[in-house]
């Protein structure tokens, strides 16, 4: 069963996406891992956390940069009930620390989803780099 997620699915996905963002772009980075099922997974560029602990730990000590991610072109389709998949493309502005931005990164993003009773929460997510350079690639800032 493929078939593309409904309406409202696809918004309730799209907010799954949001809150990790403004989490991680205000400080909050900490409470990430409340998103993920129990053993869900997250790999930034080469770093793979394995289960809410790790991510939690990955939370804890991510350095408090200034940053915004911007999702964009997501797609997201129902794999059964309660799973979906879906992928998009993450663009990460950095504080340039002259009191401008700069994108620091973009990236495609994919992602397995759950549906639980607290709602969709990430059972993976992968990040890679399209267009960035060696810290974007080495999973900093993100």
């Amino acid at each position: 069963m493929r078939q593309p997620a409904s309406a409202a699915d696809h918004f309730a996905l799209t907010q799954l996406l949001t809150e990790t963002a403004w989490r991680i772009d205000h400080g909050r980075a900490d409470t990430v891992w409340e998103l993920f099922t129990e053993d869900g997974e997250m790999r930034l560029g080469g770093t793979a956390l394995r289960g809410r602990d790790a991510i939690r730990g990955w939370g804890g000590e991510r350095p408090a940069t200034r940053t915004r991610h911007v999702h964009t072109n997501t797609r997201f389709t129902l794999t059964g009930d309660d799973r979906a998949e879906g992928v998009c493309v993450l663009t990460v502005y950095m504080d340039d620390g002259t009191g401008g931005t700069t994108p620091f990164a973009v990236t495609e993003e994919t992602g397995r989803y759950v549906g639980t009773e607290g709602g969709w929460r990430f059972a993976s997510r992968v990040t890679e780099v399209l267009f960035g350079g060696p810290n974007a690639q080495a999973g900093q800032g993100s």
